[in-house]
């Protein structure tokens, strides 16, 4: 299902500055489900927080990457997430797929910040 959304963008002109329509179109459904973060490891990521992950991903129903250097591992296997050997101050890209991909990335934030209260 393609839609269409207006967007407005100013174009510059010698005269004076004049605002153009544009017709933007949407990418299709499961491209907008796609979320990619940057972020940086506050706390060693062992078994047990990798664990956690694939279990928000489950909870979600979202599919969650992370990628370390050139290394990436996914939620279809703690033990890829584990071989990332993140560590503290370590850079991360985190790509999610999927409908609630807010709630995922609320939950893997907590876990690589170190907040999250064991259960």
């Amino acid at each position: 299902m393609k839609r269409t959304k207006l967007a407005y963008k100013v174009v510059k002109d010698n005269r004076k500055d004049k605002i153009s329509e544009v017709k933007v179109k949407e990418a299709s459904a499961a491209a907008t489900n796609v979320v990619s973060f940057i972020l940086v490891a506050k706390a060693k990521l062992c078994f047990r927080e990798c664990a956690r992950i694939v279990k928000v991903a489950e909870d979600t129903g979202c599919f969650i990457e992370i990628a370390s250097g050139t290394k990436s591992g996914d939620t279809s296997s703690i033990l890829s997430l584990v071989n990332l050997g993140i560590v503290a101050d370590k850079s991360l890209v985190l790509t999610i797929k999927g409908e609630r991909k807010e709630e995922a990335f609320r939950g893997v934030s907590k876990i690589i910040s170190g907040t999250e209260e064991e259960e």
